[in-house]
């Protein structure tokens, strides 16, 4: 783990590993065994777990820059108006990802059992 690099650096590398997954798994079989789609799965879930902790740290920082009077609006907006709506937004970003965490959980779980035919 390259703890070294931007932060945006580290989210556009995770979000090109997406779309890699997504352009692999494209109408191809790229599964051989039940195994390696909960394998993958479970790796998703993983990421999709972490997702809240990151934006919750992420809404961190864009406070402390707020409340150091850091940030201007380039729209003459009000700040404080607008990072509450940022606040908002991402905790509802958090909450769907919680939620979408648990379903995958569920679906691994199930997942777990299946095998290919001997």
């Amino acid at each position: 783990m390259n703890l070294n690099r931007e932060p945006a650096t580290i989210a556009r590398s995770a979000a090109e590993e997406i779309r890699a997954l997504n352009h692999r798994t494209l109408g191809t079989r790229a599964f051989e065994e039940p195994s390696q789609i909960y394998s993958t799965i479970n790796e998703l879930k993983q990421a999709v777990w972490g997702m809240p902790q990151a934006i919750e740290q992420i809404w961190g920082e864009l406070r402390t820059m707020r409340d150091a009077g850091t940030i201007r609006m380039d729209n003459g907006s009000d700040i404080t108006e607008a990072a509450e709506t940022a606040r908002q937004e991402l905790n509802d970003a958090r909450q769907l990802l919680a939620q979408a965490g648990q379903a995958l959980d569920r679906a691994t779980g199930i997942l777990s059992h299946m095998g290919g035919q001997w």
